[in-house]
Parts: structure tokens; sequence; C-alpha cells
């Protein structure tokens, strides 16, 4: 079955070998300096999980939420004019769902008016990320342009693709890069959602604020950031960051997919080719995988 689930066989189609190991997660820190010095990460055997153990987390088939909006998004965007993306929270998948859709759907539409020549313009219909800047929060649509693949786009033509990730898996991944939020940590105590006897200044058992910043271009009403572009927005917790940031996505009344992190994992030909046709777009003959780190060779950002 070419949609198999079988961890051998998704990674038999990626051309990928797991007996040759895999490299492990480090911290930034750990990342710049093995390159700095030129040293050689060894690779760690790979032990996968069986297929019972995943169904029973995730089911046996990819959840993707919206697509019952899919026609209204096709009948009100021209096929020259769609266009999609990622969004999402740090170490949600971002880069990986980018790259997954460039590689494999096409808009013929827009590739096929020879107007749309650099990779800024998405020539194939699929941009880095939302021109609203990927991370940030659903409100922040129509009122901010990203820096980097936010200039020149219709925000209301776009199609967020929101990429989701088991709060317990993306909780260790904050732990290990955690990009613009800024929280009370430490490597002994991560998450730390709440205070331990190691954390002074604060009663045992209070609960550990997150400030994320954001950084945008400002195009509109508020919130308006500061003279630098960035702008910090405070939560209860890392829990309370998770569930705001989804729950503002879930109740947008606009078309978006929303898609698990798990299912671009173990689902990747099935939830790509419901993303493309969702955005009236065409898969390619063969499917594709991206077998590296989609973050590339430098690691996060």
């Amino acid at each position: 079955d070419k949609y198999s689930m079988e961890p051998h066989q998704i990674l038999q189609r990626a051309g990928v070998d797991p007996s040759e190991g895999y490299i492990p997660s480090m911290g930034m820190g750990e990342a710049r300096k093995a390159k700095r010095q030129n040293i050689e990460i060894e690779k760690q055997e790979a032990q996968l999980p069986s297929l019972t153990e995943i169904q029973s987390l995730y089911g046996t088939k990819p959840y993707i939420h919206g697509l019952e909006r899919c026609q209204a998004y096709r009948d009100a965007v021209d096929p020259e004019f769609r266009l999609m993306g990622p969004a999402g929270l740090f170490n949600s998948a971002t880069n990986l769902a980018s790259q997954l859709l460039r590689a494999n759907c096409v808009n013929n539409a827009r590739l096929k008016t020879k107007k749309y020549k650099r990779a800024a313009e998405a020539p194939m219909g699929v941009k880095i990320q939302a021109p609203w800047g990927k991370h940030n929060p659903v409100s922040w649509r129509l009122h901010h342009e990203a820096m980097v693949g936010g200039a020149g786009t219709n925000q209301e033509d776009f199609l967020p693709i929101v990429m989701i990730k088991d709060p317990l898996t993306w909780m260790a991944s904050m732990c290990r890069h955690s990009y613009e939020a800024k929280w009370r940590h430490y490597p002994e105590h991560c998450p730390n959602l709440v205070a331990n006897k190691f954390d002074k200044g604060k009663e045992l058992g209070e609960i550990i604020p997150v400030f994320v910043k954001f950084a945008t271009k400002h195009i509109g009403d508020e919130p308006i950031p500061d003279p630098k572009n960035k702008t910090f927005v405070g939560y209860d917790s890392l829990v309370e960051l998770w569930n705001r940031w989804y729950t503002e996505w879930m109740a947008a009344d606009f078309p978006r997919l929303m898609v698990r992190f798990e299912d671009l994992l173990f689902h990747a030909e099935v939830t790509i080719t419901q993303i493309c046709d969702c955005a009236g777009g065409t898969m390619r003959p063969r499917f594709r995988y991206v077998e590296d780190s989609a973050k590339g060779a430098s690691g996060p950002h």
C-alpha cells in the first residue's frame, strides 16, 4: 500500500535506511559550537515506534480541521491568485509543511501565467509562510506584514495551513529550542509550568508566565509594535500559550486548514494531497519526501 503507515515502509518510500541512525536533536549553542569547530555529530541508532503504538496515540488516518471550507475558498479566489503556506507556533513543523507542499503541489494556473518568476512571488502557489508572519496570532492577519515573503501578497487570498503539534512533545521541543518565547526554566526543570523549590522568588506551585516576542511590519490598527517592529505578548504559562494561540485559530471564520504535525510524519502523502486539493492545486506524479532536517544544516533559527 503506497499510503502504508508502517514506520519502516514510510522510511523505505522516502529512501531512508533506518539502520543508518539519525542525528540527535541538540540545543542551538551546541549546534553552533559543533559547526564552528567542525565537529562531526555521531548518529544514534534509530528506535522506531511500532504501528500499534503510533495508532494508539494518533489514530489510523490524518485529521485535518477545516476541509469543509475548501470549496468556499476556491469559489472566492481565482485560480491564478490562490496561495497557501504554513502558520503555527514555534516548533510545530511549519518548515516541513512548506517544503513538502513546494515539493509536491503545484498551482498550474498561477505557473502558466509566467508573471510570477521570483521565489518570493510563489510561482507554484506555495509561500514560505503566512504573509502576516507564520508564528503571529491569527488576529494579526490583515494588520501586519511579514518581513520575509509578506510584501505584495493579498492576505485575503491566502489559505493558511496551520500546523499543530501534540502539546506534550511540543513543550519538550520548546525546552530544547525556545525561539522568541521567554520564561523561567532550566535544563533540569522544563517546561517548568509551576514553580518548584529551586525557583527563587516564586511561591511553590506558582504558575510560570511566558512572554513571546513577535516580529513583523505593522500595516494597520492595533496591536502596534515598538519602533523595532517587535511586540511582546504575555501568557499565563506555556500551556496557555498553546491553548490560546490555537483556540483563536479554531474560532477563525475564514478558510484555513489545521494540520497535525504527526500526520506529516505518518500520513505525508495523504495529508499533502488533501491540502493540495483544498487549494485547487495539482499533485506531482511522484511524491517527494523531506529526508533531512526541514530547518537545514544550520539547525533552529
